[in-house]
């Protein structure tokens, strides 16, 4: 007789070695673990119908399966380039201003003007000359040969970005394309400015490629107006002197390019 308090295990006793016999008499703390295991299994079986919902809902909102380029209306689109400057000499660590002028000189609006900067695939290029912002270093063994030679500080934007302080503001992107810029509609006879503000960051030579774009997915194509006096596409180079230029901060504050610095009395 095992002493009072003590747990009973009823067992048969087998001939040979096997696990215990559940058919035979189980130990006291069975039924309980098998309670908590149905109460376990009900739980698991309300949260399972109560994700359901959440489940339907994840996915609805993982997009549909409509082309992206479906809301693109598909056509040719006469446009102008009035004007496309940027310095041929720029200096490490000078700030410069690209600019393109474009006119929708059509009778329709354009869907989505933009520009793109990046020289098409293949383009024959050199070190410092990947044909966009960035340049395609000779380092072997790299994961990435895009290095900036230029650093871009502003993008197009319809209307006037105001910075923050330090100017240190991400930059504001209306889509995901990488090297493209669009900025929206344009009516009929109206004009839109391209700017971009960039620091020369790699001395070198550079080539920028540029083409205007009447939309984002090549179903609306800008064609060139007769009366544009440039093309839709064209290309900056030039080399980026390594030496920097001279600046002094005035009592204002603001930064300015200098011929020289007179030595302080």
């Amino acid at each position: 007789m095992p002493p009072a308090g003590a747990e009973e295990y009823g067992m048969k006793a087998f001939p040979y070695k096997r696990e215990p016999s559940l058919s035979g008499c189980a130990p006291w703390y069975f039924p309980v673990a098998l309670r908590g295991r149905r109460a376990r299994t009900r739980f698991g079986a309300r949260a399972s119908i109560a994700l359901v919902p959440l489940a339907v809902l994840v996915a609805g909102c993982g997009g549909s399966n409509e082309p992206q380029d479906k809301s693109e209306p598909s056509g040719n689109f006469p446009m102008s380039v009035e004007k496309a400057t940027f310095p041929s000499n720029q200096k490490l660590a000078k700030s410069t201003r690209m600019e393109i002028d474009v006119r929708n000189s059509g009778q329709k609006s354009v869907p989505n003007v933009s520009v793109t900067v990046r020289c098409p695939a293949g383009a024959a290029g050199e070190e410092g000359g990947g044909g966009g912002f960035d340049y395609k270093t000779a380092q072997k063994g790299v994961a990435d040969p895009s290095r900036p030679q230029f650093v871009v500080d502003k993008i197009p934007t319809r209307t006037a970005r105001v910075p923050g302080p330090l100017a240190l503001d991400p930059l504001e992107r209306s889509s995901a394309f990488v090297d493209t810029y669009p900025l929206g509609k344009l009516a009929p006879g109206r004009t839109v400015r391209f700017t971009w503000d960039v620091t020369a960051v790699h001395a070198g030579p550079y080539r920028l490629c540029w083409r205007v774009n009447a939309g984002l997915y090549g179903k609306a194509k800008a064609v060139a107006a007769s009366s544009s006096t440039l093309p839709l596409h064209g290309t900056f180079s030039g080399t980026i002197s390594n030496k920097a230029p001279i600046a002094e901060v005035r009592p204002d504050g603001t930064v300015v390019e200098v011929p020289s610095v007179q030595p302080s009395k």
